[in-house]
Order: structure tokens, then sequence, then C-alpha cells
């Protein structure tokens, strides 16, 4: 049984096949930080204000014979920083 070509599929390009083109991706986002709920200023404070508020903490924990430890004045540090921020006289 003798098979036939059809023009169409002999060039290579067929109607199908030009019809199949992918649609282009959608952008998406980078991969990141999510957004804070924090005001609108996103700003983190640096590593440098956050060292010089956690050593007062601890200046006072340590004079006041309070419980805690560095990590703890740390992160007690930069919450206060980030409460400041976004605090009723923050900068808009």
């Amino acid at each position: 049984m003798a098979t036939r070509k059809n023009k169409s599929t002999e060039g290579g390009s067929t109607e199908a096949s030009t019809s199949r083109k992918r649609k282009a991706a959608s952008p998406r986002k980078p991969a990141g930080r999510k957004k804070s709920p924090r005001g609108k200023n996103n700003v983190d404070p640096s590593d440098e204000d956050i060292r010089l508020r956690a050593y007062f903490i601890a200046e006072r924990r340590m004079r006041l014979a309070l419980p805690g430890d560095a990590s703890a004045d740390w992160l007690e540090a930069k919450r206060q920083l980030l409460e400041e921020d976004s605090g009723p006289g923050a900068q808009k």
C-alpha cells in the first residue's frame, strides 16, 4: 500500500506547527522579602544602630540584674528601632 505525502507536511512547516506557538511566560516577581506590615518606611535599621541600642539595653539589664543574654538584647534593640520607624511620628 503506497502512502501519499501531503504537500502541507513535506516542507517541514505546517499550519498545525505554526499555530502551536508557545505563549510567552508571564513575568514573575523576583523571589525576595515579602512586604512587611510596617509603615511606608521599609528600611531595616543598620547593624550599627542595632548594636548601639543593644549595648545600652545590656547595660541596663546588667545594672538591674535582669535575666537575658546578648541575643535577647539584639532582638529587643531591633524591635525597638523598628517600632520607632513605624510609630505615630514616623516620616511618611
